[in-house]
């Protein structure tokens, strides 16, 4: 009798509640994974073992796991050796997020923590991230999605776990405040705050990158002009490595300090100097878009 044809992916998806694990899975599904939620963990082996991939439209599954007893995070790294061989890629990913924007999301939704049987919303949300840690530490990939919201969590599921079947590298550019804190998921981060900043030009103050006035003020500045010349210099020598390496997507994020004026600026200068070089161009300006 031949052996069960072997998936091609495999992702156990886990995390803090409130960090974004079901909608994940509805993501996932929309990308084409199969999916089930919170099986009873002796029965994860036997899921992916009857999983037959001829018989449905993709080959991926994903698990969503919800982990509430101390000895079954403990039992994880001897299922995670028992499945390891049922994939030919197999990923633990772990969501995560600031306890406060956790807090925040519980209190908005009005939904009850798992594990706010005796306790505050805040310190049941506390106890969990640290019964997780141990989870934490096993995970291939950790997405904290404190900062993103689910359009954007959706596209950064897309670049990690659907790539497009077409070997050209897509740059994805983004501009964000570093008051706002950093994104988690860039393969580069870049900061523009060394630059003259239009926000202390009075008729500039309220003004943003893509408007005319701010992009005729730093325009004019020589080093503003000599740093985006080194940057296509280094993405031109750098890319086509990548591109080589069958990488899919490059994300590269400039921070200024809000978020508004020299990130903005830069990033869509950049765009409009990588475009021509052949690669598909993303334009992302965090902070605009909140």
């Amino acid at each position: 009798m031949n052996s069960p044809e072997k998936l091609d992916h495999l992702i156990l998806l886990t995390g803090c509640s409130g960090a974004g694990i079901s909608s994940s899975l509805k993501h996932l599904q929309d990308m084409g994974y199969a999916w089930m939620d919170n099986p009873p963990p002796g029965g994860i082996i036997a899921l992916a073992q009857h999983y037959r991939p001829q018989q449905n439209a993709t080959r991926g599954l994903v698990i969503g796991l919800h982990w509430r007893e101390e000895n079954a995070i403990e039992q994880l790294p001897l299922m995670l050796d028992a499945l390891s061989g049922m994939a030919q890629r197999m990923e633990l990913v772990f969501l995560e997020a600031d306890p406060e924007v956790l807090v925040s999301r519980y209190r908005e939704t009005r939904r009850r923590h798992p594990l706010a049987n005796d306790r505050t919303v805040t310190e049941a949300v506390l106890v969990e991230i640290k019964a997780l840690q141990p989870l934490r530490a096993m995970a291939n990939r950790i997405l904290d999605t404190s900062l993103t919201t689910l359009p954007e969590h959706k596209e950064r599921l897309q670049r990690l776990f659907q790539p497009l079947p077409s070997a050209n590298l897509i740059i994805v550019l983004r501009s964000f405040g570093f008051k706002f804190g950093l994104n988690t998921d860039a393969d580069m981060v870049l900061d523009a705050r060394f630059l003259p900043n239009p926000f202390y030009v009075p008729e500039l103050k309220n003004a943003t990158g893509l408007e005319a006035p701010v992009q005729e003020y730093l325009g004019r500045d020589g080093d503003v002009q000599e740093f985006l010349d080194r940057l296509v210099e280094l993405f031109s020598y750098l890319l086509p490595r990548y591109e080589k390496e069958k990488k899919h997507y490059f994300t590269v994020d400039i921070g200024c300090t809000g978020g508004h004026h020299r990130s903005v600026f830069l990033v869509q200068q950049l765009a409009q100097r990588l475009g021509p070089m052949g690669y598909q161009v993303l334009v992302r300006h965090r902070e605009l878009e909140r």
